[in-house]
């Protein structure tokens, strides 16, 4: 079909590059008169495409080619369009985005982070404006220290956005919590493509985006159990299943702690707490590791991202886990947060109606995006051969040897003047290559996560004839390498892989730096035993040939050693993938409370009128009233004052002549007080529609308050859930019963405390502007 498509639409761009500009300008015009009368679509798509390629020409003096128009159609068409580095996959976009907007409204170029985000916008934008679109850079200023709905608005209202998909997750969560209908923002999501998909939404997929609001009360248990874990011994007092990330104490570990913490009945629900902090603690310490998954700067603890060695800013662990690293390496320890609301990327893009992606390297993963987001992919053939050489693999025993032969294969290139990217799959390593060159006089630059903020630069010298760049897994990802045509010359860039990394499309992204469009490279891959793919998945099948031959120099010829190489990069793969599948199961139960959250919170913007808020408010009383009393031995006029100075009225004093016999009596009672109270501050507001506004206020408060609350007890709950694995019960259904559990208790709190909220809110007027402050 893309082939008969693409023939069509190469005889009409034949015919458009004789048409003048305003003729060209007015199709925009046009086709969406087409669409409004249901004109057929395969007509329109082929004149939208043959629009936007004479105008790509005229306007960015680029001419897509016929694989970028396949490409493109793969895109409109709810694919994954697989195209090589440097095959112009910013171009590709224009096409379909010109037309779903045509047809959805506003439609999104997502990308990986805000540069690339107000790079392509900068670089592409044009085009569309002159064709009589609105695009916008979605990118956000760092220097805005307040968020500006009105900024937001702005830029939410074109017909394309590009945005990062960070931003795109925070104004989503920010949206969220609106508390009137004129701040909401965001449109309806229809459409998007995700630049370096497989990024988004596989290596990124399980990321909590979080809005945080107060501090929690601090505990004292993380330097009490930090200072007690630093006396166990693994396997004797704890066990750590590598593979699973999970670590628990043994029956001598729990005798220990017993002990050390003078507590005998350390499991039981009075001191689950103190139990969680010390696996927090021993999770801190065994399976985190400094420079791979966070180092210290300026005094903080700060995670990096393990894919591509960048500082994740603004991140933090959560669930104390985060404090748990500050207490191992003696840092100060930060305030525990409250989290208010929380999206993972997984969640956000299931929300698009309709997705569709780009990536050099999604093929591998297509079950995966099948079966998670139903996104097949389509490879398109790159639009010259390739001249890459990906030369053989060297497998050898111990990292010292492997050091050796790669360092001495960069010091070759490098004599030959060639540009050489070097990929090393952490900070550490990073370094340590470094160190190495620098003592035999190599000068080079090195891209990690310290080094960040000249990113750009780096990568822009690193096609020069004899740089020598290390950069970590695939940090500068989405910019290209542009070789010099004296590089060229030389060969083009020379591209030094480390060590095996966790999965195939991380190589395949570092291979693909090398041969671009046509231009000769080379690719050359290091790995040995001591590699974290192959010590966390495959250790013990191969320790026995580790021990004899450590000391070995040589490479590997042994043929049953090499395949575990491929295994254990297998399991890596499978493991990755059971885990985003379990994180998409646990993710579902919050997305379908969440649901139900945003459901009430629309109906309380929504609502017009002072006797519907009313009416929801009684209805909470009511609730409220029937819970608190529905044991007898509570209806006593002592229990009815102390509700309502909890609830209702500070000041209230107990009539003693008021009998509570029933329920009823209690509820009638309560309400003629609840009554009064809201009568009061009508008439102190003195303005109908503030009034109304108060009302909407202490509810949406309270429904985000109890939903903070669930979201807190989920987190916990993912943690406490996975130990239950050990008595043969399912993870998941542990999950799903639980969380259905404390959703009904937060049911019975909300109305608790939007009765609270609405009578016990003090209110103040000032400078036309309602101030509340909640009880």
């Amino acid at each position: 079909m893309y082939n008969k498509l693409l023939k069509k639409i190469n005889k009409l761009s034949l015919e458009f590059k004789n048409v003048s500009d305003n003729i060209l300008q007015n199709k925009t015009k046009e086709l969406k008169e087409r669409i409004e009368r249901n004109d057929k679509e395969t007509s329109i798509i082929i004149e939208a495409f043959a629009v936007v390629r004479e105008a790509d020409k005229r306007v960015l003096g680029l001419y897509p080619t016929d694989e970028q128009i396949l490409g493109a159609l793969a895109l409109y068409f709810g694919n994954i369009s697989e195209m090589k580095t440097g095959e112009g996959k910013s171009l590709v976009a224009t096409l379909p985005l010109y037309l779903k907007t045509l047809y959805l409204g506003t439609v999104f170029l997502v990308t990986t982070n805000d540069y690339l985000a107000k790079r392509d916008y900068e670089r592409i934008g044009k085009v569309y404006q002159w064709l009589g679109l609105i695009v916008a850079d979605g990118s956000t200023d760092p220097d805005d220290e307040i968020f500006d709905v009105k900024k937001r608005k702005a830029v939410y209202d074109a017909d394309i956005i590009y945005i990062s998909n960070g931003t795109l997750g925070f104004d989503y969560l920010i949206d969220g919590l609106a508390e009137r209908q004129e701040e909401k923002f965001l449109p309806e999501l229809t459409y998007a493509i995700l630049d370096e998909v497989d990024e988004i939404l596989l290596d990124s997929a399980q990321m909590p985006l979080i809005i945080s609001g107060a501090p929690k009360v601090q505990s004292n248990y993380f330097l009490n159990s930090n200072s007690f874990v630093s006396i166990l011994n693994k396997e004797k007092d704890f066990k750590l299943d590598e593979e699973q990330k999970n670590v628990w104490l043994t029956e001598r570990g729990i005798e220990k702690a017993k002990k050390y913490f003078a507590i005998p009945k350390l499991l039981s629900n009075e001191y689950f707490s103190l139990y969680q902090h010390i696996i927090l603690a021993l999770k801190a310490h065994h399976t985190l590791k400094f420079e791979k998954d966070y180092l210290i700067e300026d005094g903080k603890v700060k995670l990096l991202d393990r894919k591509d060695g960048r500082i994740l800013e603004g991140s933090n662990l959560q669930n104390g886990l985060h404090q748990a690293i500050e207490a191992k390496e003696s840092v100060e320890i930060s305030n525990e947060t409250q989290v208010i609301s929380s999206i993972t990327y997984q969640n956000l893009f299931r929300q698009f109606k309709e997705l569709s992606g780009m990536s050099g390297t999604a093929k591998v993963a297509e079950d995966e995006f099948i079966n998670t987001y139903n996104l097949p992919v389509k490879v398109i053939k790159t639009h010259k051969k390739s001249n890459r050489v990906d030369h053989k693999i060297k497998s050898y025993t111990s990292f010292s040897a492997k050091l050796k032969a790669s360092i001495e294969k960069i010091s070759s290139l490098y004599t030959e003047r060639r540009p050489i990217l070097v990929i090393t799959g952490s900070v550490d390593a990073s370094e340590l290559y470094s160190m190495n060159l620098l003592n035999m006089g190599i000068p080079h630059n090195i891209l990690n996560a310290k080094s960040s903020s000249k990113e750009s630069q780096i990568i822009k010298e690193a096609g020069q004839v004899g740089s020598v760049t290390i950069a970590t897994s695939m940090a500068g990802r989405g910019t290209d390498i542009k070789i010099s045509e004296q590089a060229v010359q030389k060969g083009g860039l020379a591209v030094v892989i480390t060590e095996r990394m966790i999965n195939k499309r991380i190589e395949l992204q570092a291979k693909g730096r090398a041969g671009r469009q046509g231009e000769p490279g080379d690719t050359y891959t290091y790995e040995c035993l001591e590699d974290s793919v192959i010590k966390n998945f495959v250790q013990d099948s191969i320790q026995h040939y580790y021990d004899k031959y450590k000391r070995s120099l040589k490479p590997i010829k042994n043929h049953r050693v090499k395949n575990f190489f491929n295994k254990a990069q297998e399991i890596s793969e499978q493991k990755g993938f059971d885990e985003r599948l379990r994180s998409l199961q646990f993710d579902d139960v919050l997305r379908l409370q969440k649901e139900q959250v945003d459901k009430n919170r629309k109906e309380i913007i929504e609502i017009e009128e002072i006797s519907e808020a009313l009416m929801i408010i009684k209805r909470s009383a009511k609730i409220s009233i029937n819970k608190n009393f529905s044991n007898h031995s509570k209806l006593s006029s002592q229990n009815v004052q102390r509700f309502i100075l909890d609830t209702i009225d500070y000041n209230f004093k107990k009539d003693e002549k008021e009998k509570f016999n029933t329920v009823e009596r209690v509820s009638d009672f309560i309400e003629k007080i609840l009554e009064s109270s809201l009568r009061k501050k009508r008439e102190m507001i003195n303005d109908d529609e503030a009034f109304l506004q108060y009302l909407r206020i202490t509810m949406l408060k309270a429904v985000d308050t109890s939903w903070s609350k669930q979201v807190d007890t989920l987190n916990q709950l993912r943690f406490v859930v996975q130990s239950r694995s050990t008595a043969q019960k399912k993870p998941i259904t542990e999950f799903e019963k639980e969380a259905l559990k404390y959703f009904k208790i937060r049911q019975y709190e909300l109305a608790n405390l939007i009765l609270r909220n609405s009578a016990l809110s003090l209110l103040d007027i000032r400078k036309g502007e309602l101030i509340v402050t909640f009880p």
